[in-house]
């Protein structure tokens, strides 16, 4: 109390550096105390000390790094689209050689989170969709993501690296998202193929800018 009118000297240095770690450690503990009251509802306090932090963590929140072979397993196909397919094949290799952030902004790109579900339990039925999205020339286009079905529909890429090029571009600089309220937003309830008679014609050269719908 009443150190802002105290002088910090050098031989008051300790004592000063010793009462800003003690301020800076308490200054949070209300916050803190209703943290824990929260946690107490579902987990006793007393077992608390069982966990490390990053196992808490895990179990509260889910692993920070979205495991592709467990989005594959959640995954199904729209018609027509198989995992046999070439630019299917260039997507998952796409994801396998995104980082950790990458991946996470892939997720909230087309389910707006950033974590996958920790739990059979929490995935419920729930499965991302993978369509294609018909063009004669899909290299031009980006993928087109569709948050609350959590689907993407993605062009037939002809090479690797233009699936890559055009999904971390997506994932970084989508910012958009429209409602879904076309009729290819329909068809994705009842779990067909979307429509591409809504498509807009783009100059040649010049892809669309990449979306995100709900």
């Amino acid at each position: 109390p009443g150190g802002r009118h105290s002088r910090v000297t050098f031989e008051s240095r300790h004592d000063y550096c010793d009462a800003v770690l003690a301020a800076r450690l308490r200054e949070s503990r209300q916050q803190c105390d209703a943290l824990l009251q929260g946690i107490s509802l579902v987990l006793p306090q007393r077992l608390l000390s069982l966990f490390t932090w990053e196992q808490l963590e895990r179990l509260a929140c889910g692993s920070a790094d979205v495991s592709v072979e467990v989005l594959r397993g959640r995954t199904k196909y729209g018609v027509g689209v198989s995992s046999v397919q070439r630019h299917v094949r260039y997507f998952w290799a796409a994801l396998r050689g995104f980082t950790p952030e990458q991946r996470s902004a892939f997720l909230r790109f087309v389910w707006g989170r950033s974590r996958l579900p920790i739990s059979a339990a929490e995935w419920g039925d729930t499965r991302f969709t993978l369509h294609t999205k018909q063009s004669p020339r899909p290299d031009a286009l980006f993928p087109v993501a569709h948050t609350c079905f959590f689907s993407l529909e993605l062009p037939a890429y002809t090479s690797a690296a233009i699936c890559r090029e055009r999904l971390l571009y997506a994932i970084t600089h989508c910012l958009a998202i429209d409602i879904d309220t076309t009729t290819g937003a329909r068809e994705n309830r009842q779990l067909t193929a979307w429509s591409s008679s809504e498509d807009e014609e783009e100059e040649p050269g010049a892809p669309p800018s990449p979306t995100a719908r709900r």
